[in-house]
């Protein structure tokens, strides 16, 4: 039976690290791929409890911890493909204070995930093919991007890299590196969705949202760093003023800000999609699912994590259509 076969019938065996809330898995399913177990590695305890939600009761969704404490040669026989990827703390360029890369704190922990592949790779069974793919940030630089395409090649000699940004096949930007041993990789086609298909309700000013970050802005000052700084994503109550010059913005937010009596969230008592300020909102957690192309309902819908902890996993979540695309010619 050839390998081809074997994955469309028999499914394959996963190992997911810095897995987060199981985009992988996601990925994987929607690209039509059957799993048979599914390792993941994670220890945020909202990412797990998001994780908990929808697989406490499967006895295929495998949860091993720490990414430090995993004996790649104990999974040897198991895993037939290991997907990552690794923090990018110090290798982000919107870390200006750490830049450190691949020797800073947490995006070290590259060299982890590198030592369980080496594992994983040299003790399989011979007649076994192993895939591997990585994902991080496009703005890393050349000196850290060479280091992890060279320790990768020198474990897969046919590594392949490319950059895909999400905002090809989902409402938002979001450029990331791929390197992967998967054959016939390619950028995804572009699919025809922009930012505003997704909101539940008011007004977007561009196409494409920005890349989601672990926190957005406020609803006070944020439309001063959404334009000065590029940060954030906002939604406006009226479509006149979305479409607006940036100046035009600028000059008049203030005075519809001080007319609302909103003063932040201590004198809160909104909803997600209310107008607080009188002039913007920031996205939902459901309308961030949708940017990242998460099911709707996977994040927003788990009761036991609050708003904040459900933006920040989605934030470092991976998108589901760009990973089903580069996965999808597993059964090809």
């Amino acid at each position: 039976m050839s390998t081809t076969t074997q994955i469309n019938q028999e499914g394959i065996n996963v190992l997911s690290l810095f897995d987060g809330i199981s985009c992988a898995k996601l990925a994987l399913e929607k690209a039509g791929i059957k799993i048979n177990k599914y390792y993941s590695s994670e220890i945020c305890p909202h990412a797990l409890a998001i994780q908990n939600h929808h697989y406490s009761g499967d006895t295929n969704h495998i949860q091993l911890g720490d990414v430090c404490k995993i004996d790649g040669i104990e999974l040897r026989e198991e895993i037939d493909i290991i997907i990552f990827g690794s923090p990018c703390t110090q290798l982000s360029s919107v870390n200006s204070k750490d830049r450190n890369g691949l020797e800073g704190n947490e995006s070290k922990l590259f060299y982890e995930a590198l030592r369980i592949l080496k594992d994983i790779y040299i003790f399989a069974p011979l007649s076994k093919k192993i895939y591997f793919l990585m994902e991080n940030v496009w703005s890393m630089n050349k000196k850290d991007k060479d280091e992890i395409t060279k320790e990768l090649t020198s474990i897969f000699d046919d590594t392949k890299l490319v950059m895909i940004n999400s905002a090809d096949v989902a409402p938002a930007n979001r450029r990331r590196l791929y390197w992967t041993n998967i054959p016939n990789i390619g950028v995804p086609e572009p699919i025809e969705v922009k930012y505003q298909d997704i909101v539940v309700n008011g007004h977007v000013d561009r196409e494409k949202a920005n890349v989601l970050l672990g926190s957005n802005i406020t609803l006070t000052n944020g439309i001063f760093r959404y334009y000065k700084m590029n940060i954030g994503n906002l939604i406006y109550k009226d479509k006149e003023f979305a479409e607006s010059s940036t100046e035009q913005k600028l000059l008049a937010y203030p005075f519809i800000l001080h007319k609302s009596g909103y003063e932040g969230k201590s004198r809160s008592g909104f909803g997600e999609y209310d107008f607080p300020n009188g002039c913007y909102r920031l996205p939902s957690v459901l309308e961030c699912e949708r940017l990242m192309t998460i099911p709707d309902g996977y994040v927003s819908d788990v009761p036991s994590v609050s708003k904040t902890n459900k933006l920040k996993a989605i934030g470092l979540a991976m998108t589901v259509d760009v990973i089903a695309g580069l996965v999808a010619n597993l059964k090809h």
